[in-house]
């Protein structure tokens, strides 16, 4: 039985029909794409799209939904150290959503935009089977600052902005309808439902001048890290895994591994970047929440770990569409 296309599978294939963006500064598989607009000035823009059945799990509000949508554009400007302007947003809606759902995702909308301070300046609308959110964030760069996934050399300095692991565990706990059990953990609950995007800090990190490559980690710390060990044509070696206590007191309860969950969860929204090791100090003062994870080395892409006196590869794997869906 021949077997469907998933998704990178299918990016491949478009690509490779478009051609290489020969006249445009970044290639298909970075954050962002950038249009020339003078000598010192990119227009940057990022299209992003939540679909009901794959990205709403049970329990999360069209307000929600909504305003994930908006976490999910800005986060891939926040990677770029890009500051998104404005947002173009397309819906399709199903024709049994009434006038209060309607609201509710408008409101949700509304929300995170003034969050990140990129209101939503046009769109369109269409009826469709299900929910779908699809945002166009528009910004402006130097590109001169604008950090790239490429950049990684060796010697550079792993990190990430914050810890991983209570996505995924919150997600399970919704999945299982264990409502009650999230509810009480405002951690796990506020990591699916409330997602944040690293807007200042990836900001803060790209004015220092010191970040060589960087990526979001929506699609999973492992595919992260993967995905910059190959565009910069490097290995990554780990030393520490940045686990949130949370993931591991519900991996403890739940038996379920909380390095897993940490590296293979997705829909985080941290960024994952490399830096000189002579600026992490800077890097430090200017993003507190700054975890240093591990290192750079010359040789193929690979990522790889030493955590705890253990050796072990880390696959690339993570958050894929076509492959499974809540």
């Amino acid at each position: 039985m021949t077997r469907n296309p998933r998704e990178r599978e299918i990016i491949k294939i478009l690509t490779g029909i478009f051609g290489k963006r020969s006249r445009f500064p970044l290639g298909f598989n970075d954050d962002v794409a950038a249009i020339p607009s003078g000598r010192d000035s990119w227009i940057v823009l990022k299209s992003d799209m939540l679909v009901g059945s794959t990205d709403v799990p049970p329990g999360m509000s069209l307000w929600q939904a909504a305003r994930k949508a908006v976490v999910a554009t800005v986060s891939d400007f926040a990677a770029k150290g890009v500051r998104p302007l404005g947002l173009m947003v397309s819906l399709g809606l199903p024709g049994s959503l009434g006038r209060r759902g309607i609201r509710e995702i408008g409101l949700g909308l509304g929300r995170g935009a003034k969050e990140y301070g990129c209101p939503v300046i046009g769109g369109d609308t269409n009826q469709s089977s299900e929910l779908i959110i699809d945002c166009l964030g528009a910004g402006e760069a130097d590109p001169r600052k604008l950090v790239r996934r490429n950049g990684a050399l060796p010697g550079d300095v792993v990190a990430v902005t914050g810890e991983f692991g209570n996505a995924a565990a919150g997600l399970r706990l919704l999945l299982s309808g264990k409502n009650l059990v999230l509810s009480k953990n405002q951690s796990l609950r506020d990591a699916v439902l409330l997602p944040k995007a690293r807007l200042n800090e990836g900001l803060a990190l790209a004015s220092i001048g010191a970040v060589t490559s960087s990526i979001d980690s929506s699609d999973g710390l492992a595919w992260s890290l993967h995905e910059l060990a190959r565009a910069s044509g490097v290995q990554i070696s780990l030393e520490t895994l940045p686990i949130a206590k949370e993931a591991v007191r519900f991996g403890d309860a739940y038996g379920v591994s909380p390095a897993r969950l940490a590296l293979y969860g997705g829909e985080e929204y941290e960024l994952v970047v490399t830096i000189r090791r002579e600026a992490l100090a800077r890097a430090k003062r200017r993003v507190p929440s700054l975890i240093t994870i591990g290192r750079v080395l010359k040789g193929p892409p690979a990522v790889s770990a030493i955590v705890g006196g253990k050796s072990f590869s880390v696959a690339p794997r993570g958050w894929e569409h076509f492959r499974r869906s809540f």
